[in-house]
């Protein structure tokens, strides 16, 4: 669940570090955390299917003549349930999911969050979106088109590896810290701080289901 993967302490945390970040750049750093990027309707439809067929075929060798249709019957509605039950289970649903499947579901989501947030009504494009999806181990980094005409592609690879590496090794409070840190300081180099630059969006990690 992303509204309590992180702990009030670490919120707080993420939300100094990208104020800190911002002091030195005219860029707003979004960290986002979502719970799930997609429905995935059709690993439990496949799920339910293939339990219900187990059950079935169960029914038909352990299958008593003298029973009743109840007892019968139970057999495909248990393996179905059970094929829903483990389905449901996050570190088995994630391995079910084909993986082009979950890059799009991801790209997608993190495509509605940048436009939801209001990452492109910046005054000069300058918002970039840390986005971690929990159920599928997936980073992306979005930049606006005004980063982009600037910095290099590829200068995020840096960023997704230390969010997946903090993820991996669990400190992802720290990988996110550090992450705004190395975003901010790329940042700077292109879009130093003015004068009278305006914290344009919220600083605070934006969580999601």
């Amino acid at each position: 669940n992303a509204e309590r993967f992180f702990t009030s302490e670490e919120t707080e945390r993420i939300q100094q570090a990208v104020i800190a970040a911002e002091k030195n750049t005219s860029g707003e750093i979004v960290p986002m955390v979502v719970s799930v990027s997609g429905h995935y309707a059709e690993v439990e439809l496949s799920a339910l299917v293939v339990g219900l067929v187990l059950g079935s075929l169960a029914a038909l060798i352990w299958h008593d003549p003298w029973g009743s249709v109840q007892a019968y019957l139970l057999w495909p509605a248990l393996g179905a349930a059970t094929g829903l039950l483990v389905a449901s289970i996050p570190s088995v649903k994630r391995h079910l999911i084909h993986k082009d499947r979950v890059t799009e579901a991801v790209h997608l989501r993190s495509l509605a969050a940048f436009t939801a947030h209001g990452l492109h009504y910046t005054k000069a494009h300058t918002g970039i979106l840390i986005f971690v999806s929990l159920l599928e181990h997936r980073v992306i980094v979005l930049a606006d088109r005004g980063i982009n005409e600037k910095v290099a592609p590829g200068t995020w690879d840096e960023v997704v590896r230390i969010v997946t590496e903090g993820l991996r090794s669990g400190d992802a409070c720290r990988a996110f810290c550090s992450a705004i840190e190395r975003c901010g300081a790329i940042l700077a180099q292109f879009f130093p701080r003015s004068v009278d630059d305006k914290d344009e969006l919220a600083n605070n990690l934006i969580a999601e289901r």
